[in-house]
């Protein structure tokens, strides 16, 4: 059995992986758009969690986050789904460090350091989520179209 040794740790190697497949069908998207006008962003699928209880999830605005994102509305994007921002963010950091590491062997994060950033994004998602409840709970603003 053949076994691979990497420079990264095991964890930053699987997400830098996960993180070359992300780009790549980031470029199939844009590809995609580019030659045949089609848009993955404009399809709207519903929300199961909204039709189901009829309140917002905590991934409630991430596609129209996304799509503001991508027009350069950077504040309507962290308006509906403040996540968002700083997961691109961390994501684009993480890859090229990852890339600078494995390439041209300069210093990386510390192993696994990634994964408090992927707990600062839950926290992130939980507490927007928590804000969009109440508001629609106690005031009867939706966030939601």
């Amino acid at each position: 059995m053949k076994t691979y040794k990497n420079k990264l740790g095991d964890t930053d190697t699987l997400l830098y992986e996960l993180g070359l497949v992300a780009l790549g069908i980031g470029i199939a998207a844009v590809l995609l758009y580019f030659f045949t006008g089609i848009s993955v962003l404009s399809l709207n699928y519903p929300c199961v969690f909204n039709k189901v209880t009829g309140l917002c999830c905590p991934g409630c605005g991430g596609t129209r986050a996304a799509r503001a994102l991508l027009k350069g509305q950077i504040l309507r994007s962290i308006y509906d789904y403040p996540p968002l921002i700083y997961a691109v963010v961390v994501y684009i950091v993480f890859m090229v460090r990852c890339f600078l590491y494995r390439h041209f062997g300069i210093r990386k994060s510390p192993d696994g350091a990634v994964i408090k950033y992927m707990y600062i994004f839950v926290a992130l998602m939980l507490i927007q989520w928590v804000v969009k409840m109440v508001a629609q709970l106690c005031f009867h603003y939706y966030w939601f179209a």
